[in-house]
């Protein structure tokens, strides 16, 4: 019981440590036809919690898609159009809204390609006849007011990989980065903020710098505290596996 406690309280705590992330729209792997629907759930190191996910074909080119978070964290709505289709590959451009501390607008240029067989499907030698969809893309993020109360926004800019590993299983990873806060260089600098009471010593402050970077604090309430701010390398980074459930079908009165 005791344990319980425990992990319940780990778990709550390291939600709302990652609370302040953005989220990002779900991937469907292939082309709607009007009126069909499909859904599913996905679960994100940016969100912690899992996100209903649903989406429909306004015509043979047009999608609509929303998501449910929970609470409501990761929620949001996005279009998608496609611009280009020639054989087994297809282009796709995504507008996203989704709601969070650190509410974000996304804009998408998705490249898929389809290939015989997913990679489950080869491991098990079945299903032979399946296919996979693998796609990369560059994204471009907008956080007009993070939650940090300042005047400044975040824009971001980056590139993701996803594929769908089987006829239930999908994955999408990419980082985003903001050039105003840090350079690109210091990603993988673990002094660029130190958390705590050595918060001074971060290589964000450093006097090179001349105070370029100073007010952009990766943690808010900030000073070595709080939750990763709009400005944080967290922010930019997403992960996420989904889970297909196939066609929706509302049940009939």
């Amino acid at each position: 019981m005791l344990m319980r406690k425990i992990y319940l309280i780990v778990f709550i705590a390291c939600g709302l440590f990652l609370s302040g992330c953005a989220s990002h729209p779900v991937v469907h792997p292939g082309i709607l036809k009007k009126n069909e629907q499909v859904w599913g759930y996905s679960i994100a190191a940016e969100n912690i919690f899992p996100v209903m996910w649903f989406r429909k074909g306004l015509d043979q080119k047009t999608e609509l898609g929303y998501r449910v978070g929970l609470p409501i964290y990761g929620s949001g709505v996005d279009l998608s159009r496609v611009v280009m289709k020639k054989e087994n590959k297809w282009d796709v451009m995504n507008f996203a809204w989704s709601l969070n501390p650190n509410q974000n607008f996304d804009i998408t240029y998705y490249r898929f390609k389809e290939s015989a067989g997913g990679l489950l499907s080869k491991l098990k030698r079945k299903n032979k006849s399946s296919s996979s969809v693998s796609w990369k893309g560059v994204r471009f993020m907008l956080i007009p007011e993070g939650i940090t109360p300042d005047n400044r926004s975040s824009m971001r800019v980056g590139l993701l990989r996803g594929g769908k590993i089987s006829e239930k299983f999908g994955y999408e990873i990419g980082y985003f980065h903001d050039f105003n806060s840090m350079p690109l260089s210091k990603v993988f600098d673990s002094k660029w903020n130190v958390t705590g009471k050595n918060w001074k010593n971060s290589a964000r402050l450093d006097s090179a710098y001349n105070g370029r970077y100073a007010d952009y604090d990766p943690m808010y309430n900030g000073k070595g505290f709080g939750v990763p701010s709009e400005y944080s390398r967290a922010t930019g980074l997403s992960i996420q596996i989904f889970y297909y459930l196939g066609r929706y079908k509302k049940k009939s009165e």
